[in-house]
């Protein structure tokens, strides 16, 4: 269906008005009559077992209604596998795990009562790295066969190893023995924490019959299994109440706060709310896992690729959240959007006494973009050839063969990398320069692949009130990408209908339908084509009333642009439907729709995880880099990002372009800025204070954009997502530049300014 409404314009954001007057309720703005208020009681140490705890005085305080350890809550949960328990049993495993819950009158007594609870541990070898991990001189979890799995976990027995994942195309020693360059290097990516706005927060009511928890959450679906699983209940039983998200990126993905609530709640018979503060929320909630590559690459002296061996740590920290998801979606990322015929990807998922690594923007694909495109410069290098040039050479093409053995297809990386190239006036610059006041500067250029889950499925419901509005009743949430306005959209594109009279419900899982849930930048391919699906069946319904009114069949009745009209010179506007009186007393005017991608998916091999068809969507694009750095403070500043990103079809530009503005920023970060600092298995800088995140004083980058459009054959009018990718390429083109400008190869991120002052030059670059 060719898009003939607002498909490709620049909408203002539906949801703007509400948060910018302060209207939009958060978490921690709900309420509920006879609350009351939760505080937590975290582990002080990394690693040890549980000797004594002692909750009488906590229980004794007046104002004190409940307080539960985990000898009263013990059930595990966990994405995919239950290796968490809500409140710590018997053993504690990182600085900040939850021990005891105390619900109480005020939020006073309830962090009064936490102060008298007293514990006595018995202190245990910390494992405080991935060598540590490695070495399994001590385990996080002793025995992994306790745990239920899920799926897609692959724990070693006797190891600290809870999954590992392998790629293998071809036959990678004929690889290298057929390259002419061979390039081996180690890198490292720090933990990073979300540093979301909002800070978690729940709130549950449970009675006899029923659990309702308001919540921020990302993926509310989830959450009711997760919580239904754990606590016995009937899905039916479970309500998750979707508040306004004050920033995900990942870290409102599963549960967190919301098993503590229920538990309370149902002990105490009472409502009961639980914010966590800024402290609270680096050490107790979840993080990017750091993680450790090794890379070995072989070129042809005429720059084509040969062969690729990839060997990746994550330190998913206690437990196992999305560890292995994360290893899963970067492993079929980790060598690129390059055509390689011999590859061998290990991932290796590490616990360690350290928080939680769990899902972040872009589920480990920023981390192996860094990876693969530093040594991607370190190739070109070694061969004299360009950057750009040696990408160019080897990315993939519509028709090229992936290393999964998927034939590729609406491939647009090589528009992208000219793109980003072009906005950063490439061929005009070398490589290096220096200015006359001494400043360093360097270019650099990045690219990227990423899948989205597959299999999953998204539904939602249509439904047209008397008046000739539509609300969409959709579980995909909100979290600042611009679902709320992309959706209508999607049904003003079918129906003709004005952007205005279209809203979509608010987010509450015992009245919209099915959505797997908000992660992978899955929402507008998905919930766009179940949207479509359902607006045609309701043009299809106005049809028969139309028909009906007219005296006339169905099939008479025409429609275009959001006009009905016949042979016999009768008009009414979609607009007017209300109005005219043709919904009164006649049947709703409501229609399902739904997408899933079960059917096209293939399997992966359970070795060598080969598929014809590993993803219903894949996600490609470039970013180029100018720094400038001062050789005397270390200090990098970023001039001009060149940005050009396949998104298939542009829905809402003005959105698309903010996606990738702030990817540009919060990249920027990973890349000069941040990094969680452990030792010892404590966290040394868990407050706003000594970790660093970019600020407004540091967004002042010439951020200059291109969209690409290769249409996506199964996207809603062939779109793609953006959510994600506006991240992943910043980081590796930035860090290339200051390699460049210091001519030295950094292959750890952050860059700080002490690594650049110890920096000595290197000739080869």
């Amino acid at each position: 269906m060719t898009p003939h409404y607002p498909i490709g314009a620049d909408i203002p954001r539906k949801d703007g008005k509400a948060k910018v007057t302060g209207r939009a309720k958060y978490g921690a703005d709900w309420n509920l009559s006879g609350q009351l208020y939760a505080a937590v009681y975290h582990s002080p140490i990394p690693h040890g077992r549980i000797l004594r705890l002692d909750v009488t005085r906590a229980r004794a305080l007046p104002g004190v209604r409940c307080v539960l350890t985990g000898a009263e809550c013990g059930q595990r949960h966990g994405q995919f596998i239950a290796d968490q328990p809500i409140l710590a049993v018997d053993k504690v495993r990182y600085v900040g795990e939850p021990v005891a819950a105390v619900a109480a009158d005020t939020l006073r007594i309830a962090k009064e009562a936490v102060a008298l609870i007293e514990a006595e541990y018995e202190p245990l070898p910390v494992v405080d790295s991935i060598e540590d991990a490695l070495a399994a001189e001590s385990l996080v979890h002793e025995d992994w066969s306790q745990y239920t799995i899920y799926g897609l976990t692959h724990p070693v027995p006797g190891s600290n190893i809870i999954d590992r994942y392998q790629l293998i195309r071809g036959d990678v020693e004929q690889g290298f023995a057929q390259a002419d360059v061979i390039v081996e290097s180690d890198f490292y990516c720090s933990m990073l924490q979300h540093v979301v706005m909002e800070t978690h927060a729940a709130l549950a009511d449970a009675t006899d019959d029923e659990l309702v928890i308001y919540s921020p959450a990302q993926s509310p679906f989830t959450v009711r299994a997760a919580i239904a699983q754990c606590l016995g209940y009937r899905y039916d039983q479970v309500r998750i109440v979707c508040t306004e998200i004050g920033g995900g990126f990942g870290c409102k993905a599963e549960p967190k706060l919301e098993p503590i609530v229920a538990v309370l709640s149902r002990a105490a018979r009472r409502p009961v709310k639980l914010v966590y503060d800024r402290h609270e929320e680096f050490e107790a909630t979840v993080t990017r896992a750091p993680c450790k590559f090794h890379l070995k690459t072989g070129a042809t002296r005429d720059g084509k690729l040969t062969a690729q061996q990839i060997t990746v740590w994550w330190d998913t920290g206690a437990y196992g959240t999305y560890g292995p998801r994360v290893n899963y979606n970067a492993g079929y990322a980790s060598n690129g959007p390059y055509a390689i015929l011999n590859c061998h990807t290990d991932g290796y998922c590490l616990v360690t006494n350290h928080s939680l690594g769990s899902a972040y923007r872009g589920f480990g694909v920023s981390e192996v973009a860094q990876a693969h495109e530093t040594q991607m410069d370190e190739l070109a290098d070694r061969l004299g050839m360009d950057p750009l040039e040696f990408r160019l050479k080897n990315v993939l093409r519509d028709g090229s063969v992936s290393v999964t053995g998927e034939v590729m297809e609406s491939v647009g990386v090589a528009q992208c990398l000219e793109a980003a190239a072009a906005n950063l006036d490439w061929d005009r610059k070398p490589r290096r320069w220096i200015t006359p006041d001494g400043m360093l500067h360097g270019k650099g250029i990045a690219c990227f692949i990423k899948l989205t889950g597959t299999p999953s499925t998204t539904s939602c419901l249509l439904r047209m009130n008397e008046d000739g509005s539509l609300i969409i009743e959709s579980a995909s949430r909100e979290m600042g990408q611009g679902v709320l306005t992309v959706l209508p959209q999607f049904a003003a594109s079918v129906l003709g209908l004005d952007l205005d009279r279209i809203v979509v419900a608010p987010v509450d899982t015992a009245m919209v339908p099915y959505d797997k849930t908000t992660t992978s930048s899955r929402s507008t391919f998905h919930s766009g084509n179940a949207v479509l699906e359902a607006a045609g069946e309701i043009l299809r319904q106005l049809k028969a009333l139309v028909g009906r009114k007219w005296g006339v069949p169905p099939e008479d009745v025409q429609f275009q642009e959001g006009l009905f009209s016949d042979a016999a010179g009768h008009r009414l506007h979609i607009n007017d439907v209300g109005s005219s009186g043709l919904l009164k007393e006649e049947p709703p005017v409501m229609a399902v729709g739904r997408f899933g991608s079960k059917d096209v998916f293939d399997p992966p091999d359970a070795h060598t995880h080969a598929s014809s068809r590993p993803t219903i969507m894949w996600m490609m694009g470039a970013q180029a880099a100018e720094v400038e750095v001062d050789p005397r403070t270390g200090h990098v500043r970023v001039v001009r990002v060149g940005a050009a990103h396949d998104v298939g079809r542009a829905v809402n530009p003005l959105g698309c372009l903010q996606q990738i503005e702030g990817g540009i920023v919060m990249g920027m970060g990973h890349a000069l800025l941040e990094e969680m600092i452990y030792r010892d298995g404590v966290l040394r800088n868990g407050n706003m204070v000594d970790y660093k995140v970019p600020t407004s004083m540091d967004a002042g980058i010439d951020c200059r954009i291109t969209l690409v459009e290769v249409p996506h054959p199964e996207g809603p009018y062939g779109v793609k997502g953006i959510g994600e990718p506006a991240v992943a390429p910043t980081s590796p083109a930035i860090s290339n530049a200051v390699s460049a400008a210091c001519g030295h190869r950094f292959r750890r991120i952050p860059i700080k300014p002490e690594d650049i002052l110890s920096a000595k030059e290197d000739a080869a670059c």
